[in-house]
């Protein structure tokens, strides 16, 4: 069973520079611009495939409802056009439950303002209403945390500052109600994240314009009139940061209030015990970073913190990464290990929870890993649920973020496109580390620029034959084509809009079912090109995996590959089975 790979840390390095004053050289925005291409098959086709098995939410088999998962069960799905913000898309989301009526409230960040959802019924969630950016202001990337029943929420749009929202009015509020902001700070205009201590009543705004970008610290006693407290600069632009009162390991800083910063490029630990003077305690980097994005530390016992950095999938190639950090000496962080998932989607928020490390990993959706073994540098992944169905590739769709830490279990995803997913993992079957089933795979793409000239009429395999009209890439894969291990006879006619041209025909069945087509599972070759039909046979093997992907490729003049695109022809894609 594939459940991890590890990248031992002695092929990494950590490189610290302890109390110095080195700023990084620019500022910048992570690198998200939504991108909802090449999803592939959604929950829905899923459904229409599977059959009234899977209508179910709970996980069976790999599925909720249509969507790829492993001990984690859907309780409900909210569409963004139900949150009063129509097509507008997710962002951030962070949570609340009151503590007079333990009502659990969702607050999910959004292009034009922040929704407020009750999931206290978590498979009927009401949507409470909608407080609208400063100013009206808009933008992709909105962040919130919640202090002493009041939300503070900050976003990229130019002179949005702080919005303050007394959470406690949701108890009276109708459904879809409009809200007004409790109070406002203008200290700052944009910002990308915030975070809070709520044993200290501080706020820490990162990636502001303001303090070179790094930590601008705001006073939340009276939650109603935040004010400015301190600001720390020397180490430049902050992507987002953990802030708490420090109670590890490291007697030196004892009862010290530490900021833990992901600054683009290092870790950067800060003591801002003193708001007024803020010191650097270290600065790490490590091999390989490409966009050092945000951590979180495994528990109070604060010795190991888990990051993850936004750029080495889509810049490296790797596939999702977990960094391990033992930061049993504040002074001197190492890297311990990194835990490379099967998917190759790019990381993003991620959280921990009595020991699991709660991640959102856009295209993979959310994910659980197991630290039983975290000392030695290794995580296991014990459970998914994946908003996409159809990739887990390297693009900037999916879910943006989750909050785990609602009384009930109930986790809340915000996927950016779709709307709001309430999910509850099965506990029980997570303690016993029941193995995963394999990720689903994903196909490189293939398509001609031009099919109006000449393209696939018909295609036959034994008794079995299927008709078409031209497209560049047909998806057929909603069709199963009967195949019997052995010789089976097959028969390719192309169809012209006038002028006949010679074709030339290729077949691949992906055997084994690892998403590729590999040479060897090349299953026919026309050998030359034609204007008219071409026939032969293909042999299946006794062994092979049933229900997998065969692609039929015709190619105007000269021989096709199984990827890639080309000039003239077309490509059909299609679902096999096999029988004796």
């Amino acid at each position: 069973m594939k459940r991890k790979s590890l990248v031992p840390a002695l092929l990494s390095f950590s490189v610290v520079f302890s109390g110095l004053s080195w700023g990084h050289s620019a500022m910048y925005q992570d690198n998200y611009q939504y991108d909802n291409s090449n999803e592939g098959l959604t929950a829905a086709q899923i459904r229409l495939l599977k059959g009234p098995g899977v209508l179910s939410n709970l996980c069976v088999d790999g599925l909720a409802n249509g969507y790829p998962c492993h001990n984690i069960h859907l309780q409900a799905f909210m569409p963004k056009a139900d949150m009063g913000g129509g097509s507008n898309n997710l962002n951030d989301i962070w949570g609340w439950t009151d503590p007079v009526t333990g009502k659990e409230i969702a607050i999910v960040g959004r292009t034009q303002g922040t929704a407020f959802v009750d999931i206290s019924d978590p498979v009927n969630p009401v949507h409470l209403g909608l407080l609208p950016g400063h100013n009206n202001s808009t933008s992709s990337w909105r962040d919130m945390k919640v202090y002493n029943d009041h939300a503070y929420i900050v976003s990229e749009a130019s002179n949005h500052g702080l919005q303050v929202f007394d959470l406690t009015q949701l108890r009276t509020a109708s459904p879809g109600s409009v809200f007004t902001e409790t109070a406002h700070m203008s200290d700052f205009g944009s910002a990308h994240n915030i975070a809070i201590n709520e044993d200290s009543g501080y706020a820490y705004i990162v990636g502001s314009n303001q303090c070179s970008g790094g930590l601008f610290m705001v006073n939340l006693l009276n939650p109603g009139a935040p004010a400015y407290a301190g600001c720390f600069s020397a180490d430049g632009y902050t992507h987002d940061t953990q802030c708490v009162i420090y109670q590890g390991p490291d007697t030196a800083y004892s009862g010290r209030e530490i900021c833990i910063g992901y600054n683009e490029d290092t870790i950067t630990i800060v003591d801002v015990s003193d708001k007024s003077n803020p010191v650097q305690i270290s600065r790490s980097g490590y091999s390989g970073s490409r966009y050092t994005h945000q951590g979180w530390f495994l528990n109070d016992n604060q010795t190991t913190l888990i990051m993850n950095d936004e750029l080495d999938e889509s810049g490296l190639g790797n596939n999702t990464t977990s960094y391990i950090w033992d930061v049993t000496d504040l002074d001197n962080p190492n890297e311990i290990g990194r835990y490379v998932a099967p998917t190759a989607a790019i990381d993003h928020n991620l959280y921990t929870l009595n020991n699991y490390v709660i991640e959102t990993n856009y295209r993979a959706g959310l994910r659980i890993l197991k630290t039983d073994d975290i000392a030695n540098g290794n995580l296991s992944e014990v459970a998914y649920f994946d908003t996409i169905p159809g990739s887990d590739s390297a693009q900037y769709s999916g879910t943006w973020s989750n909050y785990p830490y609602f009384a009930s279990g109930n986790i809340v995803l915000s996927d950016i496109g779709t709307g709001l997913f309430i999910v509850k993992p099965d506990w029980d079957a997570i303690e016993n580390d029941t193995p995963p089933p394999p990720p689903p795979v994903s196909y490189c793409d293939a398509a001609s620029n031009n099919a109006s000239e000449e393209w696939i009429a018909k295609v036959m395999f034994n008794s079995f034959s299927h008709e078409s009209s031209g497209t560049t890439y047909s998806d057929l894969t909603h069709i199963i084509v009967p195949l019997v291990t052995g010789s089976n006879t097959v028969e390719f006619t192309p169809q012209f809009s006038g002028t006949s041209y010679r074709e030339y025909w290729k077949v691949w069945i992906d055997f084994n079912g690892d998403g590729t087509f590999a040479d060897s599972e090349q299953v026919f070759d026309s050998g030359s090109a034609s204007r008219t039909a071409v026939s032969g046979t293909i042999n299946v093997p006794a062994t092979v995996v049933t229900d997998t992907r065969m692609r039929v490729v015709m190619k105007y003049n000269s021989a096709p590959s199984a990827c890639g695109s080309f000039n003239y022809g077309e490509v059909e894609d299609y679902t096999v089975s096999f029988s004796p």
